[in-house]
């Protein structure tokens, strides 16, 4: 069963601490199954829980009038990288070279997740350009849209530099075994 380890949670608890009233977030926990908020409200860290979990969050996290739909995401996605990245690897690997920093995706992802495999497809120096692909992951679309912006902040850690992805193929619009990011960089 592929899994989420359980300090993904606990990050995603913080952001909606910080970002909903007490009323709001209360609100948000009652609209989940009982041992999705269990496993929100108090994860252990190191355990690995289902990703229907995550989707369920992130199902709850789109229906809530109290969140942006359209940048919700994107805040928490970039909040998930920014705790990801606040230890060792980003002070040992910070502002590395694009080129550099794309083989370690990999890694980074499966501290969080055992499911889904992270490919570099195609990498040109000269444009700063790179393909990346991730295939095996069954999260589902609003999925795509967090990966997105943590990749987006776990290379801007990584490179001391401006880097924008942008999703090029869905496997969940587009049919297809993978989605598809190009990440460009200055």
């Amino acid at each position: 069963m592929p899994g989420v380890r359980g300090n993904s949670f606990a990050t995603i608890n913080r952001w909606l601490g910080q970002n909903l009233s007490v009323e709001d977030y209360r609100e948000l926990i009652s609209s989940m199954r009982p041992p999705v908020t269990r496993i929100l409200t108090k994860p252990e860290g190191w355990s690995w829980y289902p990703l229907e979990y995550l989707s369920e969050i992130l199902l709850s996290l789109k229906d809530s009038k109290n969140l942006r739909n359209g940048e919700t995401l994107d805040q928490l996605g970039r909040f998930l990288a920014d705790e990801d990245m606040g230890g060792a690897p980003k002070t040992t690997t910070s502002f590395m070279p694009m080129p550099r920093v794309l083989p370690r995706v990999p890694f980074l992802w499966s501290r969080s997740m055992d499911c889904g495999d992270f490919n570099i497809l195609l990498v040109s120096e000269s444009e700063n350009k790179a393909s990346i692909c991730l295939s095996g992951y069954d999260g589902g679309p609003m999925h795509c849209a967090l990966i997105r912006a943590w990749l987006e902040r776990t290379f801007e850690l990584m490179s001391g530099g401006k880097v924008s992805v942008e999703e090029t193929s869905c496997r969940y619009a587009n049919g297809g075994n993978a989605c598809h990011w190009e990440v460009s960089w200055e």
